[in-house]
């Protein structure tokens, strides 16, 4: 697989402010270590997507309310004009998870000018329509994901601080299902299901965070790129 070399200067942007990977970093191999890469990512993404999502609703917002009599105009044109801000923030959060985008050109920076321009309007489309709803998914799973794996393998540590009810848990699912007797003992059967449950999370967490970055990943890269250009394949 082809890997590339990030060499944009972090001081240029505040993504680095969002705990990203510094430049110069490839797309890590899929491994326990990756994890905290993919997660930071995906972390940092959510955040960015919530306040774009917020603002640029709002500027849209303003704008078609305000259009019948013209003002609406040159607010809609800063509502594109700051969509291309953040698409730029995203194009970095790319280069440093090792997925580089292309810098698209625009028909100018002017904001009645962003009205012509249709890829402002794409990036709004990611900034406004997209990457919250598919961001807020992907980070609520990966963060699930791994708390259950942590729940799960200390729940015998903690787990007797809830009630006790043998009419419930995975130990109760698993004697309903393979008819075992967990009476007198539901606490211990209790422990090693849960336990059980953690260790495939955990086990699997590396593949979920991963799936879930390329998912954003790919969308971003095709949104987010010059018109008419495809995107070369990002890293491994």
């Amino acid at each position: 697989m082809s890997s590339q070399t990030i060499t944009r200067d972090p001081q240029l942007t505040g993504a680095s402010a969002l705990g990203v990977p510094s430049p110069g970093r490839t797309v890590a191999r899929m491994s326990w270590r990756s994890v905290g890469t993919d997660l930071a990512y995906l972390t940092a993404g959510f955040f960015l997507s919530v306040v774009s999502f917020v603002l640029l609703l709002t500027l849209f917002t303003l704008g078609a309310a305000t259009a019948v009599v013209w003002v609406g105009l040159p607010i809609t044109g800063f509502m594109l004009l700051t969509a291309t801000g953040f698409a730029r923030e995203n194009r970095e959060l790319l280069r440093r998870w090792g997925a580089p985008v292309e810098e698209p050109t625009y028909r100018g920076r002017r904001v009645l000018t962003m009205l012509r321009d249709p890829k402002a309007w794409l990036e709004t489309v990611h900034g406004m329509l997209v990457a919250f709803p598919l961001r807020l998914t992907t980070f609520v799973v990966s963060v699930t994901w791994l708390a259950g794996a942590l729940g799960g393998l200390t729940w015998f540590l903690w787990g007797h601080f809830l009630p006790q009810d043998d009419d419930n848990g995975l130990a109760w699912l698993l004697g309903t299902v393979l008819d075992v007797d967990i009476t007198g003992s539901w606490y211990l059967w209790e422990s090693l299901t849960m336990g059980l449950a953690g260790l495939v999370l955990l086990l699997t967490a590396p593949l979920v965070t991963r799936l879930c970055v390329r998912a954003d990943v790919t969308v971003a890269r095709a949104l987010l790129g010059p018109l008419g250009s495809p995107q070369a394949e990002a890293g491994r």
